[in-house]
């Protein structure tokens, strides 16, 4: 057990006696915005201790403002694919996934979290453990408000350039960083710059349990300080299941934030965290016949030549998934993911 400090009353793992170098952080806390807030409509409705606000109420420039997105439906057990990168997922519905990284920040991530708990959306903070050792108190805000916490490492390396024992500290302290505040340890990792192999995520997978997440939107905010054009690329980017990318350290990101939810809000997009979409998600069989060691396709296949169209099958659906596992190393010169 490394030794612990008391930050603000919550108990977060020592960087110092992890033996883990904290790097500066990667942004201001002062940062100046680029540009002014995007347009924003106000959506009200009803919360702990609040009053709902009929549409008589609403000013009349907001006549036009769109309702809330609905809550999703209760999800079964979460059971993510095993040696895989989710990327994006196969569901019925309009279901997508916000996520944010980098955090928490101390100005902007509470800003985040007013706008999403005013429209009812829950999503999903790839957080590092250098920033959750800095603001406890704000990933304690994150988790208290329902949404869900990934292990982004604690200092941002790339993964696959690193030593095997660097990437423990890196990945283990973060998770116990964000039990010692939340009181749960993260199922997910974001590799920082997308970057993994299947080796390194085999690994990663059987001793921390973290399944790797990546993205299929990209809005490239940490480059394009501009809120209109973080809303113009969600906005051309996104369908059905995908995984969203944005950055909670980012007050233009944020200020952008209010319009694009209520956009696709007003296309008929539905919210879920990782887990709800991956609960969700609908694996093809070949993969899940591919996935079985032992299973009936392989006992098949010593009997007679009936199995070979399954396996022959099996080969062409795996050779995406490797792209999916290191294709992401979208590693861009002074690029933050």
């Amino acid at each position: 057990m490394k030794p612990l400090l008391i930050v603000s009353g919550i108990l977060v793992a020592s960087a110092v006696g992890a033996g883990v170098a904290i790097s500066p952080m990667l942004t201001s806390a002062k940062a100046v915005r680029d540009d002014g807030p995007a347009t924003t409509q106000s959506i009200s409705q009803n919360g702990p201790g609040g009053q709902a606000k009929g549409a008589q109420g609403k000013p009349a420039q907001q006549a036009e403002a769109v309702a809330p997105a609905p809550d999703p439906a209760p999800a079964p057990a979460v059971t993510p694919r095993k040696n895989y990168t989710y990327k994006s997922f196969n569901v019925d519905g309009n279901y997508i996934a916000m996520t944010f990284d980098d955090g928490p920040n101390p100005e902007t991530t509470p800003q985040l979290l007013a706008i999403l708990k005013e429209r009812g959306i829950k999503a999903t903070f790839f957080v590092l453990g250098n920033m959750v050792a800095k603001h406890p108190e704000v990933l304690k805000m994150i988790s208290d408000e329902g949404h869900e916490i990934g292990n982004h490492s604690w200092s941002h390396p790339q993964l696959t350039r690193i030593s095997q024992a660097a990437v423990e500290k890196e990945l283990g302290n973060t998770s116990e960083a964000i039990f010692q505040v939340t009181g749960k340890r993260p199922m997910y990792l974001r590799p920082p710059y997308g970057s993994m192999k299947p080796s390194l995520r085999a690994m990663i997978e059987e001793k921390y349990g973290l399944t790797t997440v990546n993205w299929a939107v990209d809005p490239n905010d940490w480059k394009f300080r501009d809120s209109q054009k973080v809303h113009d690329a969600i906005m051309a980017q996104v369908t059905p299941g995908a995984i969203v990318l944005s950055h909670d350290i980012y007050p233009t990101t944020v200020a952008a934030m209010p319009r694009i939810l209520d956009e696709l809000i007003a296309k008929g997009y539905k919210f879920g965290t990782i887990s709800e979409l991956i609960a969700r998600d609908k694996t093809p069989k070949v993969q899940l016949m591919a996935a079985l060691p032992n299973g009936k396709p392989q006992q098949a296949n010593q009997k007679d030549k009936k199995p070979k169209p399954a396996t022959a099958s099996a080969k062409p659906d795996a050779k995406p998934a490797k792209p999916a596992a290191s294709a992401a190393p979208q590693q861009r010169a002074g690029g933050v993911y």
